[in-house]
């Protein structure tokens, strides 16, 4: 209160209380776990929108879609990207040069979805180089420190690459 002059006495309007604006504990802990959530689920999208990691297991031959399919004993699509296995050659499945060469291509195919499917690996680029003259990744596959393509080599099923395709015929 304030006097002003002769027996005026001017009042100031009284201050509202401050509120508190501290946030509830319990408050705090709903974000947390939404925050948490959110994190999940982004990482879940982009796992299924990439394909990564390609270990998740699932291949099939390829068809219509192009997408974590195996194309032939040496070649698969993880997401989206084509990838070429670079420490192998397989025989030719779609253009082969003879009846032998697509018999053991079909099986090197079949073998390779099997080895694929058969739990997680990890794909390691070839000597420093990413991709081929077609634009497919170079990778070798390697789980629990062997290379997959190592196992059709010695199963018959391929061969180790030279550098250079070879006749199969």
């Amino acid at each position: 209160m304030q006097v002003v002059s002769d027996n005026i006495i001017k009042f100031q309007k009284p201050k509202p209380p401050e509120q508190s604006r501290q946030v509830p504990s319990w408050l705090k802990r709903l974000l947390v776990v939404l925050a948490i959530m959110a994190a999940f689920a982004a990482a879940y999208i982009y796992f299924a929108l990439t394909g990564t990691p390609a270990q998740a297991a699932g291949f099939q031959r390829c068809g219509a879609v192009k997408r974590d399919c195996v194309v032939d004993g040496d070649t698969l699509y993880v997401g989206a990207d084509k990838v070429r296995v670079a420490d192998i050659d397989t025989p030719e499945v779609s253009q082969p040069q003879c009846a032998e060469e697509k018999a053991l291509g079909d099986r090197a195919t079949a073998r390779f979805v099997e080895l694929v499917n058969g739990g997680p690996f990890e794909m390691q680029t070839w000597e420093g180089r990413d991709e081929d003259q077609y634009g497919r990744k170079l990778r070798v596959l390697i789980r629990d420190g062997r290379s997959l393509g190592d196992v059709l080599v010695e199963e018959g099923l391929a061969r180790t690459w030279s550098g250079r395709r070879e006749p199969w015929c």
